[in-house]
């Protein structure tokens, strides 16, 4: 187990070691104007980005997670950690985030959620229910795969103006602005996503 810089231990899996900055900056940013209430972190995984923000004072976290294999890692890390302000939902990001009720969440987080829905209905639901359920001025953290990620066969990547056209400055404002990222595994290979964090206007 490594350590993430507050004391929680993660699994040592590379894509889980560390916190994305986006999340950090949502958390962050929040807690800064005290409005760290109830925060959505979609496809939780182990759990690293809902333990940061449960552990920065959140109210609740509601860490949505379907994978079977990871499931039981971040259940017996809440036991363990004895944290009652997270929540570990069991089920898809889709069905689940349509259970929470409108304009009740502060902050969703969504660390490669995005990218894995591959039909375009779905990308649509799911960035209609990510502002639905955000009150005004609600932060929606956002990492997905860029058109240069060519290790992850299975998930939809897409251009800089397919993203802003999924979350058009219509109904967001950037606080943290869109920008282009790559990170390195350790056989030298790079990932390439974009990155951003919105406010709901």
């Amino acid at each position: 187990m490594s350590e993430d810089g507050e004391g929680l231990p993660l699994p040592e899996r590379e894509w889980s070691k560390g916190l994305s900055n986006e999340a950090v900056f949502l958390v962050d940013y929040l807690s800064s104007q005290r409005k760290l209430g109830t925060i959505v972190d979609c496809g939780a995984g182990e759990g690293r980005h809902s333990f940061y923000a449960a552990k920065k004072g959140a109210e609740k976290v509601l860490a949505i997670e379907k994978d079977q294999k990871q499931l039981p890692i971040i259940k017996q890390m809440v036991q363990e950690s004895g944290l009652t302000n997270i929540e570990v939902i069991e089920g898809d990001v889709l069905d689940k985030l349509a259970t929470i009720s409108d304009g009740s969440v502060d902050g969703i987080i969504d660390c490669g959620v995005s990218h894995c829905l591959t039909e375009e209905p779905q990308r649509d639901r799911f960035a209609s229910s990510v502002r639905s359920k955000l009150k005004p001025g609600g932060l929606y953290s956002i990492t997905h795969f860029s058109e240069k990620e060519i290790l992850s066969q299975n998930h939809y990547k897409t251009n800089l103006k397919g993203l802003q056209g999924l979350y058009p400055e219509t109904y967001w404002e950037a606080v943290m602005p869109w920008q282009e990222a790559s990170w390195k595994r350790a056989d030298g290979k790079e990932h390439h996503s974009y990155k951003a964090v919105l406010r709901k206007k």
